[in-house]
């Protein structure tokens, strides 16, 4: 996961670095309690920055805060998964929209070559390594558009969303269609096409949205 800062890590950041990624990995699973004194000893922190760092996850969604009850990690929901999506569409069509007069042939070519090596992990099944390449693929796109602010919002949904990614993206139906919206997305930015880059990528992250809640409504059934 990268750095959320942009000078040295203060303690309040790596604790939160710490149990943000251990919610991520699913370490620590949702609905459970986020024991003070335990993350104090855990992390060898102090309390003051472990209570600022359960403050920051609450604000990025990760942690809910209860009064006289203590900290949790946010439980998953349906609602939540569709507006994190919707929020990526829009940004995400935005930055490939900005980015896409911007890509040099070398980073043309960068994303070329990631989406050949998605072509044999598709056919393998390789769902770890397709969530890979797949995240590399997109900021290598999104990393062009050159506004800071946009690309840090855009990561932390993306965080955000990887907490359903994990559960329930390992959908072998899946794979080849986003194979092919990938493909697409790669041939608009070749021809430096902003338009349908953009409205290529929105398409791939609606997909992404069905494709989870499918799996997710049926699993409670």
């Amino acid at each position: 996961m990268t750095n959320r800062t942009d000078g040295p890590v203060t303690v309040t950041d790596y604790v939160a670095n710490s149990i943000r990624e251990r919610i991520l990995s699913g370490q620590y699973v949702a609905g459970a309690r986020l024991d003070q004194q335990s993350l104090i000893e855990d992390l060898g922190a102090s309390l003051i920055p472990v209570r600022e760092s359960l403050r920051q996850l609450e604000a990025e969604g990760f942690v809910r805060i209860y009064p006289h009850r203590g900290a949790f990690v946010a439980e998953l929901s349906n609602i939540e998964l569709q507006e994190i999506y919707f929020v990526r569409e829009i940004l995400e069509e935005a930055a490939t929209q900005l980015a896409v007069p911007k890509l040099s042939t070398r980073k043309l070519d960068e994303l070329g070559a990631l989406v050949e090596k998605m072509d044999p992990s598709t056919a393998a099944q390789d769902f770890a390594q397709l969530l890979d390449l797949n995240r590399k693929f997109h900021f290598a796109i999104y990393e062009a558009c050159e506004n800071a602010l946009l690309l840090q919002m855009i990561n932390s949904l993306w965080d955000r969303s990887r907490r359903y990614r994990q559960l329930y993206t390992y959908l072998p139906e899946r794979a080849p269609q986003a194979l092919a919206e990938h493909r697409e997305i790669y041939a608009a930015c070749r021809a430096g096409d902003s338009a349908a880059a953009g409205a290529a990528v929105r398409n791939n992250v609606r997909q992404t949205t069905v494709g989870i809640l499918a799996k997710v409504q049926g699993k409670n059934k």
